[in-house]
């Protein structure tokens, strides 16, 4: 069995590693993965599109898949939301069984949060720190209690990593339509356009040349409603001006 320790929870350095609620905070300050990541993992376990609170299912299941396994444990106390002890009556309680190799995963006050020994973490704590710190809610009635534990490495499902973006046939148009705008030395403008129906779409304008390109015929429209539309345009106006300078 390895020995887990608790950690400060990370938040990462980008808006899509952070998530301020307490059960993704519990799962990074085992885990040392991202609250985003780990809110992620809950999203997975649960079906969840958003996180703004975890079931204890969900947050168990989610350390499960980061192979830390965790055992109800009650010491003989009565634990419950209304009737439970305290927190700081469960931390009396509990002195000697709170030694520094064991974690234990604590519901108290609609509220996740771990403690090691004399330290304590959660989402409100930022870092462990000490189970006497003004900020811990002491007074708050712990509900349920599970030891964690780990038999190996502590991992990161693949589930946990942000999606990677999955470009479509428009992304493709769109990056060649604009590098091909930039070698012709033109501009590519959008608008909104509104339709009848108050349906909206964009519109697409090819700018900066005198010339009238529908006009000379070599675009049938002024007017690009797609990314394809553009691309379509501008190979049109880059095989004109390739006549126009042989011819010259």
């Amino acid at each position: 069995m390895k020995n887990l320790n608790i950690k400060p929870v990370n938040h990462g350095k980008t808006k899509a590693d952070k998530n301020r609620y307490c059960g993704p905070s519990v799962i990074s300050a085992i885990t040392g993965m991202t609250t985003g990541e780990s809110a992620r993992l809950i999203r997975h376990v649960g079906g969840k599109k958003s996180v703004k609170g975890s079931s204890t299912w969900e947050v168990k299941r989610s350390l499960e898949l980061c192979n830390i396994s965790s055992t109800r444990t009650t010491f003989g106390l009565n634990l419950g939301r209304s009737k439970g002890p305290t927190l700081a009556a469960w931390l009396k309680a509990t002195v000697k069984e709170r030694t520094a190799n064991r974690v234990f995963l604590i519901v108290a006050g609609w509220h996740w949060q771990l403690v090691q020994g004399r330290r304590i973490v959660c989402g409100i704590l930022g870092s462990p720190t000490s189970i006497r710190d003004k900020r811990v809610k002491r007074r708050a009635r712990v509900a349920e209690v599970y030891e964690l534990y780990s038999m190996g490495s502590i991992t990161k499902p693949n589930v946990a990593n942000k999606p990677k973006r999955v470009a479509c046939g428009a992304d493709s148009d769109r990056v060649k339509a604009k590098r091909l705008a930039a070698k012709l030395g033109l501009e590519i403008t959008a608008e909104y356009d509104t339709y009848i129906d108050d349906g909206r779409q964009y519109i697409y304008w090819i700018d900066g040349t005198d010339k009238d390109y529908v006009d000379l015929g070599v675009n049938e429209y002024s007017a690009n409603y797609s990314w394809s539309d553009v691309l379509e345009n501008l190979k049109a106006i880059q095989e004109y001006e390739n006549k126009q300078k042989k011819a010259a």
